[in-house]
This record gives structure tokens, sequence and C-alpha cells, in this order.
């Protein structure tokens, strides 16, 4: 694994690598809000063994450049995350998104559709089911529960769990730490004013026109983002595959990584 900052316009994005000798056939993982690409250490095992993984902290995130909310959007952050594919020389990539990664890969499958070998959506924001209250409360504080702290952060991480166990402190640690900083607090506020509904929800009219392999993973008692929503967007994207991870809630790659990287690596053998 090599860990590199790259130019992509205006701000450098930090990204790891691993197997990066296998660049035919390349994963790229992208986060939510407020974790970064830590997200994915426990089932990055079991994908590089058999293919190349970017996993990429976003615009704002993690060890990434901070930016204001107007640089932030997920249109943006899917612009950002091509950069890094043309930095590196990689053409064509499967796309793995979790939370608003999830509508990332949505934008890119869209837009990009070349770029595209194939997609999976897990836990993620799509339609208007986002942003989550939760987030949106920290524009504005009204008590101390909301403001937006390292705090903050690991309450809506154990609430966002299944299994409290496998959330260890060392975990924890990595989403606090890169916003446990004097200027952490508005840089979550940022990062939380640049989500709207509409970057998702704009795309519903050309989710049927998405032609690479999908699959659509959902944890079964996600409290974020209910499976209902996995189902709709099963509904809406042609040929896609819908599963629920049983035993999991919204960090379903946490409380699941073996089962969701049985299921991610079922999906790179089928597309």
């Amino acid at each position: 694994m090599h860990e590199e900052r790259v130019n992509v316009g205006k701000y450098e994005m930090n990204v790891r690598f691993f197997n990066e000798s296998n660049c035919d056939e390349v994963v790229v993982l992208i986060h939510g809000i407020p974790t970064n690409s830590h997200l994915w250490d426990n089932v990055i095992p079991y994908l590089k063994k058999g293919y190349a993984v970017l996993a990429v902290d976003q615009i704002g995130y993690g060890k990434s450049d901070r930016a204001p909310y107007y640089d932030l959007p997920l249109p943006k952050q899917a612009d950002y995350i091509l950069r890094v594919l043309d930095h590196f020389d990689i053409q064509c990539a499967h796309f793995i998104g979790h939370d608003l990664g999830g509508g990332i890969v949505q934008i890119l499958a869209i837009s990009r559709p070349e770029r595209v070998k194939s997609i999976i959506v897990i836990d993620g924001v799509c339609f208007s089911n986002w942003p989550l209250p939760k987030v949106v409360s920290i524009r504005y504080p009204t008590a101390n529960e909301f403001k937006p702290s390292p705090l903050f952060i690991e309450r809506m991480l154990r609430e966002g769990v299944y299994h409290p166990t496998m959330l260890t402190p060392n975990l924890i640690k990595k989403f606090t730490a890169p916003f446990n900083t004097l200027t952490g607090p508005e840089e979550l506020t940022q990062a939380s004013l640049a989500l709207d509904h509409h970057q998702t929800e704009d795309l519903v009219p050309y989710l049927c026109n998405i032609k690479c392999p999908a699959t659509l993973l959902w944890g079964q008692h996600d409290r974020y983002l209910v499976p209902y929503w996995g189902l709709l967007l099963h509904q809406a994207v042609p040929h896609s595959v819908f599963k629920i991870i049983p035993d999991a809630s919204h960090y379903s790659m946490i409380d699941q990584p073996s089962i969701v990287s049985k299921e991610f690596l079922e999906h790179l053998a089928r597309a």
C-alpha cells in the first residue's frame, strides 16, 4: 500500500492504493459523512487479494484538503475522484460507495458511464432520503448535543452500528481525529452545508439508463437510511441486485465485514 495526496484542481485528495500493480481491475472505495477511507479497513484485506483497491478521502474529510461547502457537493466530489483516476492513468474502474459515496457512484454511472465498469451502493443516499436530520442539526445547533465535534461523530457512529464491539476505540479515533482540531467544528459544518437531496433526486429520471452491473446492499437494521430505499433503488436501476446484510445497521461493513466482503467479491466476479 502507498498513500499519496493527489492534486484534483484547487485541492489535494488523500488516497491509499493497495495492490497497485493490478491496474486492469481497480475498485474505488468512497465513504460518506462523517467518516473517511478507514471505513473500509476491514474489507480491504479481502479485496486486495484479487484487485487493485483505491480508497479515497473525499475533499473535506480525512487527510484531504478542507474546502467551503460550495466545493463539497456530490457532483464535485465525483469529478475530484475522476481526476484521481486520471492521475493514475485508470480509464475505467469498479466503484463502491457508502452513504454519500452511494450517491457519488450513481452520479458517475449516469454522467460518466464510460469510466464505470460496475457499481455497488451500500447503505447509500438516493432519491430524497438525505441529508439526515442528525447531519442537518449541526448546521445551526440548538443544543450542545448537536454541536459539531468529535463527540458528535462518535455518537453518530455508535448509533449506526448493530454490533457495538466492532466499533473499536482505534477505529473511532481514525474518524474523529481529522476533525479534532481548532477548525474541525467549522469544517464539519461546511461538510453538512454541502448536502442537498436534489443532488440525487435529479438523477431519478436517468436511473433507468444505468447499464453497468449494479448491486445494492443494505444493513438489515439501518436506522439512518432504512432498507426500503435500497428496494426502491433496485426497482429503478435495471437488472440490479438487491441484498440485505443480516444483523447490520448503517455501517454494515463495520458490523459484518466478512459478509459484506463476500458480497463485494461476488458482485465483482459477475461484473
